[in-house]
């Protein structure tokens, strides 16, 4: 062989090990991104000393993931998206959990059992709406009155079936639909009556209530995914390097398993926010988190989502 053969298959050969050696390297960061989502994330308070519905599991993870620096930071919905793009080493404490990996996320075992999706208006506007689509609401017949304005955050996004409902009847149809870019701003459109109905879990309405404001909204059950439950979890980004989804994933799932599901702190926590919202919390807990098979729970949970 020439002897610039020698030098092409030495370079190739360094490249290999170098690229083997890169993704054997341990984990060292993981950057927990949270948004300007009430009730999921806020300031600990007197009324919220544990934070909101995700923050304690936040702290958990990071009080028992050793030997990693953990960052936490707090963006824009919007902006997100722009960190995932840039293969940064970030995890999202509460996404919908997801069978498998996508382009975005891989998925930790489920943290959470959330109500399904409601619709949210106004005290004086729901008898006149589930009287024309009963109660619960018929969600296909409501996105295609033209009469009420649909309001939906550019950047939020729901499970799979109710995603596939509004994309096929709203943007396809031209029915009214008020975009902004953090979800907060829907709901507050939704009060002054610039809206006339969004879609979210009816655990928001127990937070308004609490906060002493928005009193004006209620929830309707939607009959599209009426008596079903939604499963939260732990996403970490596919597109950062060094096979970081992985590793983080790995860490997760064990710290879930063996301190943070089962302990008294953040069942408590999970208890305060969800049980009014949601029938038989405890069993359902058990059911689709503490008793999680991912042969069997799983399957239930792709035709809940």
């Amino acid at each position: 062989m020439p002897k610039n053969g020698y030098f092409v298959l030495s370079l190739f050969i360094t490249y290999n090990v170098c690229a083997s050696e890169q993704e054997k390297q341990p984990l060292q960061e993981i950057i927990w991104l949270q948004s300007h989502t009430a009730p999921f994330h806020i300031a600990k308070s007197e009324r919220s000393p544990q934070g909101g519905l995700c923050d304690n599991l936040t702290e958990q993870l990071i009080n028992n993931i050793p030997g990693v620096k953990h960052t936490r930071l707090a963006v824009p919905q919007a902006r997100i998206h722009k960190y995932l793009a840039e293969g940064k080493n970030i995890c999202l404490p509460c996404t919908i959990y997801k069978n498998h990996s996508n382009q975005m996320f891989k998925y930790s075992n489920p943290t959470a059992v959330y109500p399904p999706f409601s619709v949210i208006t106004t005290k004086a506007l729901k008898p006149i709406l589930t009287k024309k689509y009963g109660n619960p609401i018929h969600l296909i017949s409501l996105l295609t009155d033209q009469n009420y304005i649909y309001g939906q955050a550019a950047t939020r996004r729901f499970s799979p079936n109710i995603n596939t409902i509004i994309n096929n009847r709203v943007l396809h149809i031209n029915a009214p639909l008020n975009l902004s870019n953090e979800n907060q701003t829907m709901t507050t459109q939704l009060n002054y009556g610039f809206l006339d109905y969004v879609i979210d879990y009816p655990f928001m309405i127990n937070y308004f209530k609490q906060q002493n404001k928005f009193n004006n909204l209620v929830s309707i059950p939607i009959e599209e995914n009426y008596n079903t439950v939604i499963q939260g979890a732990v996403g970490c980004a596919v597109n950062a390097p060094n096979n970081f989804a992985e590793q983080a994933i790995n860490k997760i799932n064990f710290a879930l398993k063996n301190k943070i599901l089962q302990s008294y702190e953040y069942q408590h926590t999970q208890y305060d926010w969800l049980n009014n919202g949601t029938n038989n919390f405890r069993q359902h807990y058990s059911d689709y988190v503490l008793n999680f098979n991912s042969h069997t729970t799983a399957a239930q949970a792709s035709i809940v989502r």
